[in-house]
């Protein structure tokens, strides 16, 4: 099993590449001050002999670092429309996550076989792309030359959403907070919104005239004001993907015991952390975010860890990893490639290497999938593959 599922880490990993972040004599400093943190939270730690145990500990003081907000029962969502296709159902609904905040989201749901079945979230990539959310994953007639070849670019060209409803899974996903329906242009006026995106032709010219103002100017200014008003952005979209696990396991054709998260890159963020705090998370797939954080100090945290990632005073006690090893004893496949530029290659491997020494000390290494792939930052076919045994595996 585990020389199935793990990649072999012996060999030497690629060569470190050249920082992208320029602070000059800043730099140094941050990196010494980085090899300071304790990270006493890591099951690695000789105190930590229980995983039950362990996990309660450490989950408390995430979700306090992530100023997580009460969550009622799942709210009533509201069908935009329903359309039925060969081998499945679509719809387009809304929920609210909390009073004022609603989310658009799509489900799919199998017209084959006989429900309940099991669902899968999928959760939708940043890739400088933010016209466009829950989009990416799933292909629509007359779509912007854009999308097309962003979804081509980190996705070999496939709607993700559809593979898996055909494997016999609901799936859902909603748009993140900043990203599609949930820009402040589209909720300014949706119309003039949706025929800008429709315009673009490039990538590039997405990135360059849309995603970048946001990124830079929307996104650091709502995670000053979550952090001023005593709250964080990661909270925050961390509560709306777990408003939408509460509302998928409320729908009757869902086997509530039988659900897992899927993503790439900010998807595998967000699956990161969902798959952390939910126990109702069976089995994720967290595609090309696996690094610890001295892989990303001193090289790139501007390109790689966005405002959404700033929880004050959580990676004094936990890396990156550690993070990730709070779905333990719950089935997780890590999946990364040497060529990802977001982080130094040393960095993804001793996040595997973290991975597998808190699985095997919780008794469970056949809960965990480690592949180390040679592939750049994407959710290639082969990655694809891998993700989808990988459910099919632990849901069905």
């Amino acid at each position: 099993m585990q020389s199935l599922w793990w990649t072999d880490l012996a060999q030497q990993p690629p060569p470190n590449r050249e920082p992208f972040d320029n602070l000059g004599d800043m730099l140094q400093f941050f990196v010494e001050a980085q090899r300071s943190l304790a990270f006493d939270l890591s099951f690695t730690q000789p105190r930590f002999a229980d995983c039950s145990a362990w996990r309660k500990e450490s989950l408390v003081q995430l979700k306090q670092k992530l100023v997580l907000p009460a969550r009622n029962q799942a709210s009533e969502a509201r069908m935009l429309r329903r359309l039925e296709n060969d081998g499945y159902l679509h719809e387009e609904i809304e929920f609210e996550s909390r009073p004022g905040l609603r989310v658009p989201a799509t489900v799919l749901v199998p017209t084959r076989g006989q429900p309940p079945f099991p669902a899968i979230i999928v959760l939708h990539d940043m890739g400088g792309f933010r016209t466009y959310g829950r989009e990416k994953m799933l292909a629509f007639d007359g779509e912007p030359a854009c999308l097309t070849e962003h979804r081509k670019i980190c996705y070999a060209g496939r709607s993700v959403m559809r593979d898996l409803v055909l494997r016999g899974y609901v799936v859902i996903a909603i748009d993140a907070l900043l990203f599609g329906e949930r820009t402040p242009q589209a909720q300014k006026d949706f119309t003039a919104f949706d025929q800008l995106r429709r315009a673009f032709k490039t990538v590039q010219e997405q990135n360059e005239q849309f995603s970048v103002p946001i990124s830079y100017h929307a996104e650091r200014a709502a995670a000053s004001y979550a952090i001023l008003t005593n709250q964080t952005w990661a909270g925050m979209i961390a509560h709306d993907d777990l408003a939408t696990l509460d509302y998928l396991c409320a729908r009757p054709e869902v086997d509530a015991n039988r659900i897992g998260c899927v993503g790439l890159s900010f998807g595998a963020y967000r699956t990161n952390y969902l798959a952390a705090i939910e126990e109702r998370i069976r089995a994720a797939v967290s595609v090309c975010w696996t690094a610890t954080l001295d892989a990303l100090i001193g090289y790139n945290v501007g390109g790689a860890m966005g405002a959404f990632t700033l929880i004050p005073g959580l990676h004094a006690r936990m890396d990156l990893p550690d993070i990730q090893s709070l779905a333990c004893p719950r089935a997780l496949l890590a999946i990364s490639g040497w060529n990802d530029r977001l982080m130094q290659p040393f960095g993804i491997a001793r996040a595997h290497q973290k991975l597998r020494a808190v699985y095997e000390k919780a008794g469970v290494p056949e809960k965990l999938g480690s592949l180390v792939l040679d592939a750049p930052h994407e959710f290639n076919l082969a990655m694809q593959a891998r993700a989808f045994e990988w459910m099919d595996k632990h849901l069905k």
